[in-house]
């Protein structure tokens, strides 16, 4: 099974599975996001806290090439801790992730159980994307997609299944949180209200809620996109597993109508 990344001591040399929509050169967004995921994740699991909210900003395009993470403690507190990630392509910083983790309570106030019902289609009930859109990026060919509503290729909200096949570290397992990340990126794409031979469109940041951690490697996206003045835009999605709504997301989208 081909890997979105190649580890090299420190280091992560991305591969040509980490090509993205805009040029095959250019890495996909869920690559960028993933591998700054991978290293909150860890040091998530090693304080013992909880992932509640991921803040991604995506400062530039990344080609494919050689990265290196950076993590430091923000703030170390109690009840809550905040860790800043940053994701370098040798001097120059390509975006940062700041996480908010919190200690884990022994109960709920109120009964959470309505979130673990869930009334949608499994993924197996659901139909592929035509070829050519399977086909929009090399990292996307990795990803296995499920539509359960709408179409990825027409504008207006949809819902779909993804799950990324590729591991995104060779030789490492994809963890439920990576594999809700990735999927979140694609949350603008999803619910995109344009045609795109017309617009081209950008979200240079996304915002991770968690109500709990997700589980499984199946994440739905259910999204939706809103267009604001001057260009601007918000995509909106609930993320979901096999269980139920466990995530919100929300991007910030810029539009650019394409040169004729």
């Amino acid at each position: 099974m081909p890997a979105i990344f190649v580890p090299d001591g420190n280091r992560f040399c991305a591969t040509e599975h980490a090509g993205g929509p805009w040029s095959p050169d250019m890495l996909q967004g869920s690559a960028t996001t993933g591998l700054m995921t991978r290293e909150v994740e860890k040091l998530a699991n090693a304080s013992g806290f909880a992932v509640r909210r991921l803040t991604f900003d995506l400062w530039r395009p990344a080609g494919v090439k050689t990265f290196s993470v950076e993590s430091e403690l923000l703030r170390d507190g109690r009840k809550a801790k905040t860790i800043q990630v940053k994701l370098f392509d040798d001097a120059n910083e390509i975006g940062r992730c700041t996480a908010l983790l919190t200690a884990q309570g022994p109960e709920s106030p109120v009964d959470p159980s309505p979130l673990a019902a869930s009334n949608d289609k499994p993924p197996e009930d659901g139909v592929p994307p035509p070829a050519f859109a399977q086909k929009w990026s090399r990292y996307f060919q990795n990803v296995t997609t499920r539509l359960i509503e709408g179409a990825l290729e027409k504008p207006g909200p949809a819902a779909a299944w993804m799950r990324l096949d590729a591991p995104m570290v060779d030789g490492e397992a994809n963890t439920p949180l990576m594999q809700a990340v990735q999927a979140a990126d694609f949350a603008s794409g999803v619910g995109q209200i344009v045609d795109m031979r017309e617009w081209t469109f950008i979200n240079p940041e996304i915002s991770l809620y968690f109500l709990r951690p997700p589980q499984g490697d199946w994440i739905l996206i259910r999204s939706r996109t809103r267009s604001g003045m001057n260009g601007a835009g918000l995509t909106s999605a609930t993320l979901a597993d096999r269980n139920g709504p466990f995530a919100e997301v929300l991007q910030a989208m810029s539009f650019e109508r394409r040169e004729a």
